[in-house]
């Protein structure tokens, strides 16, 4: 991927624009996929449903990381604080449950959960549900049995059999868009009209954020001990850097300002993993450290030289005042759902009793 981050995102060449004479026509046929089903799921040719609770999706348009599971994390804590009780679906990306929809818990297995669920899960603790499911339509409906009355979907943007009330795009600051074009010509999943349509932009990350968007900064913590041993890392340390997300550069460059020399780095593969041999080889000859969703990934891995660094979303409370007010204006298109599912399971019951 790093050859087409460099077409993608870095400025024009002579070699990327050769590269792109290949890509384009397979960029149309993209789109016209993309058109195609979002049309179907307008017209009613293909389904989409919701339970009787607001569906808040927190999506992209690009591909990558962009800072979409941090913000789902402040999102659900905020909503928590507010008297709700939020739960999150996730498609549950990498992991491989035994049966789903399947309950994240604080010990669930990152094999079964995947990392981001299980990451999300951890922070946002045992009072906050987070299920995954592939059909994330099927896991919301079990999530609202359960008692849930908002939901979060983490990455749910084109996931349209997933019905919403509430859109909010993540996009970096630095990178935002690209250079506009449809993957693979470009790191776009749906055309930048798609901004037209949504409730919130969100941008992560410094730089000017216009009117009407809302400002996201990853504070990050302190590096703390994989093992949880006392210890800090002092600034100006040289440290090696591992970080499986879709931004590698952007943790690089967090480590750097806090005062850490990046020396070297693990290279990762967005949710990927590493031996483990690997990381105590590289933390024999400088401080190892990873991001926090890489540390679920590692139960039970000890290490004297290896640190985890963790960031929180911070945003403008007027993100959440937005947020809220469009969870409560949501009320009556809930309604519709809830008769519809009503009458559904009348004609269910009618059906079977007679």
């Amino acid at each position: 991927m790093s050859f087409l981050n460099s077409i993608w995102y870095e400025k024009k060449s002579l070699l990327g624009s050769l590269a792109m004479i290949p890509l384009m026509p397979l960029s149309w046929i993209y789109a016209t996929v993309a058109c195609t089903r979002r049309v179907m799921y307008a017209k009613g040719v293909l389904k989409s449903s919701a339970p009787a609770v607001p569906v808040v999706v927190v999506g992209g348009i690009t591909l990558g990381g962009s800072g979409k599971t941090p913000l789902c994390i402040a999102l659900l804590k905020e909503l928590k604080k507010r008297g709700y009780n939020p739960a999150l679906i996730s498609r549950g990306y990498k992991g491989s449950a035994p049966s789903y929809p399947m309950m994240v818990e604080m010990d669930s297995k990152v094999e079964e959960s995947g990392d981001e669920p299980l990451l999300i899960k951890r922070s946002v603790g045992k009072d906050i549900m987070v299920a995954v499911d592939p059909d994330r339509a099927r896991g919301a409906f079990m999530l609202a049995e359960k008692g849930a009355d908002v939901i979060v979907t983490d990455d749910g943007l084109q996931h349209y059999s997933l019905d919403r009330d509430v859109e909010i795009v993540v996009a970096e600051t630095g990178r935002m868009f690209g250079n506009g074009h449809l993957f693979p010509a470009g790191p776009l999943r749906e055309g930048l009209w798609r901004l037209t349509t949504i409730d919130a932009l969100v941008c992560n990350g410094d730089g000017v954020v216009k009117t009407g968007d809302y400002a996201m900064h990853l504070i990050p913590s302190e590096p703390k001990k994989f093992d949880g041993a006392a210890g800090v890392l002092k600034e100006g340390t040289e440290v090696c850097a591992m970080a499986g997300i879709g931004n590698p550069k952007r943790f690089e460059d967090t480590l750097s300002a806090c005062g850490y020399v990046v020396k070297d780095r693990i290279n990762v593969p967005d949710h990927g993993r590493v031996e483990e041999a690997e990381i105590s080889s590289k933390a024999k000859d400088l401080p190892v450290v990873m991001t926090a969703k890489d540390a679920v990934k590692y139960s039970g891995f000890e290490n004297e030289n290896v640190y985890v660094m963790n960031v929180e979303a911070q945003l403008n409370h007027f993100f959440f005042e937005t947020v809220v007010d469009k969870i409560v204006s949501s009320h009556n298109k809930v309604t519709i759902r809830a008769d519809k599912l009503n009458k559904k399971i009348d004609a269910t019951e009618s059906v079977h009793s007679s």
